[in-house]
């Protein structure tokens, strides 16, 4: 690939992630329920983990979780880690599917979604000395996990139809010499 194939993507990622960022910090408090709000972040990076592979989601996952970490986060890096982790999961499994399918990505969402309340359980609640388990996962897991997952299909789509617009773009400007 072409450097100027990959800032372009790279530009368009991170207006993604940014734009998500600001939703998530100004809006995402509007639509709360349950005292829990949808984690559009770390959705962005395992959908984008499965259109693209395990390491642009690994990348894709640690810049976001890394942004999490400056303006939200206690401890620098855990978030970077669970997002760079769960980017490169998500990636790894579905080389060969069909990404005009809906069902394996979204069951897969649900099911990293679930890892990823655990591992974020594990690497922020637990340093604070709270060990509810049973409490975590009743009051905060299961209900964002279920709350997220109701955002997946559409944004699913619409990262599907950008990633699909920038590959034809790539696409229909590779040279000979490209890859």
């Amino acid at each position: 690939m072409s450097v100027r194939k990959s800032v372009i993507r790279v530009i368009v990622i991170a207006l993604i992630i940014l734009a998500n960022f600001i939703l998530q910090s100004t809006f995402s408090g509007c639509i709360k329920i349950l005292d829990v709000k949808p984690n559009t972040a770390i959705l962005i990076v395992l959908i984008y983990a499965m259109l693209r592979g395990d390491v642009e989601g690994a990348m894709v996952g640690f810049f976001t979780g890394l942004l999490q970490d400056l303006f939200f986060g206690q401890f620098i890096g855990i978030n970077a880690l669970i997002c760079a982790l769960a980017g490169f999961a998500a990636g790894k499994p579905l080389k060969n599917f069909y990404r005009e399918s809906y069902l394996l990505p979204l069951l897969l969402i649900f099911l990293f979604m679930f890892a990823y309340g655990f591992a974020s359980y594990a690497g922020n609640v637990m340093f604070r000395g709270r060990t509810s388990v049973a409490y975590y996962f009743a009051r905060v897991i299961l209900p964002e996990t279920i709350y997220t997952s109701l955002f997946a299909l559409p944004l699913y789509r619409l990262i599907y139809l950008i990633n699909a617009a920038l590959e034809r773009r790539e696409r229909l400007f590779s040279g000979p010499f490209d890859e």
